[in-house]
């Protein structure tokens, strides 16, 4: 006999512990769609980030979706053949809605994963040792005090890997790079790498996007980010030609589709590759096959607010990425989320390194946590819950602490 998949979808609003600020949106709260599938009692649980600024989808819109589509019991996928024909007959509803199907397949690839008894990278057919990265250290367009405390702290970790994101005044914008390379020097720390995100800060014009580049200081940063509108393949080539700069593309390459458009395009690319934007884990090594083709450098990104839950995932695409991968964000933990639903909460330590390979350890209320690999061999290894409300979550927390 059969047993029925349940699927629920619910709105997770992680409390911040900053506010997050960049040219395309300012936020406190993290904002996903959490899912859980279930049957026989076993469960999945999968995410994604729904942005309007991104891929064009947002939260309200991509719950009803999924309701609309998951709620009846009608779709079980009891095989990963059929979740991957259900994702091929359904590849343009999915352009439409990438982090509802991204959470919804994440879900059931640790489902089935589970129901199995392996790993999701086994089972996947990928080499499950390679869960370790070494992260990014993000900087946005916090005020001069914060900033700088905020660079401290990340060379004191040890890392040397940075992107600022730009807030389009010329003189904050020079401020900050001269900021984090003083401190690098004061710190004697190893030489650092900077990129920097614009968050398509020039829509529509390019020759302020290359001036004010080029006034920033090219010999300074590595690569710049979405300078312009996204998608506009001409401007994105001027731009790169212009300033002898790569530009890496988020928003101007969410799928296959949009790959097309830089094939023949003069200039130098770089992919930042986020699983929700792109609709899944598996249109993400889709993704991934055809830029080794193009031997493009990759990043692994993420959105702000993401929990645990994804950056266990990037793990499995930064891994596929090989030699091609050059960068990786995320993996911010409690750094940023005051609370989330996953766990073991995963975050990056010295130098950016994350690596589940080795035990990891944890420090938790109860004390010091050690996680072994084999941990990560059934599913995701992630343990998650429902029905999180993060104000109610510190309540609990406080009154444990207390007692």
């Amino acid at each position: 006999m059969k047993q029925t998949l349940h699927i629920e979808a619910e709105p997770l609003r992680l409390n911040l512990k900053t506010t997050i600020r960049h040219a395309a949106a300012t936020r406190n709260k993290g904002e996903s769609i959490w899912v859980q599938a279930k049957r026989n009692g076993d469960y999945g649980y999968g995410e994604g980030c729904p942005r309007i600024y991104v891929a064009g989808d947002d939260l309200d819109a991509s719950l009803t979706w999924i309701k609309k589509n998951f709620s009846s019991g009608l779709v079980n996928f009891e095989t990963l053949e059929e979740l991957k024909q259900w994702a091929k007959e359904n590849e343009k509803e999915i352009d439409n809605y990438p982090s509802a199907w991204c959470a919804i397949e994440m879900a059931m690839l640790d489902l089935l994963a589970r129901e199995r008894g392996c790993s999701v990278e086994k089972m996947l057919g990928l080499d499950d040792g390679k869960l370790c990265s070494r992260y990014t250290a993000v900087l946005g367009t916090d005020k001069k005090k914060e900033y700088t405390t905020l660079v401290e702290q990340y060379l004191i970790l040890g890392i040397s890997d940075f992107k600022i994101k730009l807030c389009g005044n010329l003189s904050r914008d020079i401020e900050k790079i001269d900021i984090l390379e003083e401190l690098s020097a004061q710190h004697h720390a190893k030489p650092i790498r900077i990129r920097l995100d614009a968050n398509n800060l020039w829509k529509d014009r390019c020759d302020e996007a290359i001036e004010y580049t080029m006034m920033l200081g090219i010999a300074r940063i590595f690569a710049m980010e979405e300078p312009v509108r996204a998608k506009n393949a001409e401007d994105i080539s001027r731009f790169s030609a212009s300033t002898g700069l790569p530009v890496i593309l988020d928003e101007s390459l969410c799928t296959l589709e949009d790959l097309s458009l830089y094939r023949n395009t003069a200039g130098n690319f770089i992919a930042n590759i986020k699983i929700s934007k792109v609709g899944g884990l598996i249109r993400a090594l889709k993704m991934i096959e055809e830029l080794k083709k193009l031997r493009w450098p990759i990043i692994i990104g993420c959105h702000v607010g993401e929990t645990s839950l994804l950056t266990r995932a990037a793990l499995v695409v930064s891994g596929s990425a090989g030699d091609s991968l050059i960068a990786h964000e995320g993996a911010f933990g409690d750094y940023l989320v005051e609370r989330e639903p996953a766990s073991p909460m995963l975050k990056f330590g010295r130098e950016g390194l994350l690596d589940l390979n080795s035990p990891y350890y944890l420090k938790t209320v109860q004390g010091l946590q050690v996680i072994p690999p084999e941990s990560w061999s059934v599913g995701f290894g992630m343990k998650c819950r429902m029905s999180f409300i993060p104000e109610v979550a510190t309540e609990i927390l406080t009154l444990i602490q207390r007692n």
